[in-house]
């Protein structure tokens, strides 16, 4: 197997489950059919930039960076997307495979924007105007599924 195939598990086996050591990394890729040395595994864990973050139990397992900063940004666009919900949506609405925003004018842009930015199962994408923004779903229960997450995003600052 190349490198490229075994930094593909590497990525593979710490999105799965929690992965605390390199030894246990190595033992994981040794189930897989993969004999690498500890050395190996280090140079790897350093190519793929793989950090340590706490679980919820308190201990630490290896993480992606990448992964880290997208669920910090996700969670500073979802705060943003809360506000922008509050102060400029007019109304929302699920029609087939859409949700409907209504905005005030100028506001469906940003709307689009931080929704762009988050990754809310089942968008496929957003197109905006000046005081609407349309959610493009890939399924009538995504559809719903969003327009419940919107809704509760306005229900959790009541």
């Amino acid at each position: 197997m190349n490198k490229e195939m075994r930094l593909q598990q590497i990525k593979q086996l710490i999105s799965e489950q929690e992965v605390k050591t390199q030894e246990e990394l190595q033992h994981l890729l040794f189930k897989k059919g993969l004999t690498v040395t500890q050395a190996t595994i280090s140079r790897d864990i350093h190519t793929l930039k793989l950090i340590k973050v706490q679980t919820k139990d308190g201990s630490l397992k290896y993480s992606s960076k990448i992964e880290e900063e997208n669920l910090i940004s996700d969670k500073l666009n979802s705060n943003k997307l809360r506000r922008k919900l509050m102060e400029d949506l007019v109304s929302l609405e699920v029609i087939e495979y859409f949700v409907l925003l209504k905005t005030l004018p100028g506001n469906a842009h940003s709307f689009g924007a931080l929704l762009d930015s988050l990754e809310l199962e089942g968008k496929a994408g957003t197109i905006c105007g000046n005081d609407t923004c349309l959610i493009i779903c890939r399924s009538r229960e995504s559809a719903t599924r969003i327009k419940e997450q919107m809704e509760g995003f306005i229900n959790d600052l009541d």
